[in-house]
């Protein structure tokens, strides 16, 4: 074989290393825009669970066993309720967590042996402890439209409507969806 001189092997060669160069970039413009596009996902995604959903702690014992002071709760904002649900909800300020037991327009009362009655039917969940009224009960009263009746679990333990009175609806905050880390008393 022959050496032949290309006077054009200089410039080939150039050439050749800026098209490189020129494909690694365009790779690397690519890489960076995809990670962009993945991170705006990522951002919005987290943004839309922030206004929808959140983390509360609860604070005490009012609805212990099944919550108790120090766990953490995933919630939904500003859903509709229903009864027998867990909501976080403020008064004065502070925020407390109960559970809804009555709606507008439902009666609840209360009998001396410390059961709870809604509609006129006793009240059979699962909490085990004896509901008496707040002081100054005066019999069956009827939940003003616009409010819920809330109570804690802890009964005996817990303020609540009993102590409040009725909570607007608008003071109730969100409700739980979900105990993400169940602190051991």
């Amino acid at each position: 074989m022959s050496d032949h001189y290309n006077p054009l092997a200089p410039l080939t060669e150039a050439v050749e290393k800026r098209r490189k160069k020129a494909v690694v970039a365009a790779e690397n413009r690519r890489t960076v825009a995809s990670s962009l596009r993945l991170l705006a996902i990522i951002a919005a995604a987290v943004a839309v669970f922030f206004i929808f959903f959140g983390f509360r702690t609860v604070e005490g014992n009012g609805m212990y066993p099944g919550l108790s002071d120090g766990d953490l709760v995933l919630t939904y904002f500003k859903p509709s309720f229903t009864k027998g649900e867990i909501v976080f909800y403020e008064v004065n300020g502070v925020e407390y967590c109960g559970r809804i037991v009555a709606k507008p327009g439902d009666n609840v009362d209360f009998s001396e042996d410390g059961k709870l009655f809604v509609n006129g039917t006793p009240q059979t969940t699962d909490v085990v402890f004896p509901t008496y009224p707040g002081e100054g009960w005066q019999g069956i009263a009827i939940v003003p439209e616009g409010t819920v009746y809330i109570l804690g679990d802890y009964r005996t333990q817990s303020e609540d409507s009993r102590t409040f009175g009725f909570i607007p609806a608008e003071d109730v905050n969100s409700k739980a969806i979900a105990i993400l880390r169940h602190k051991k008393m």
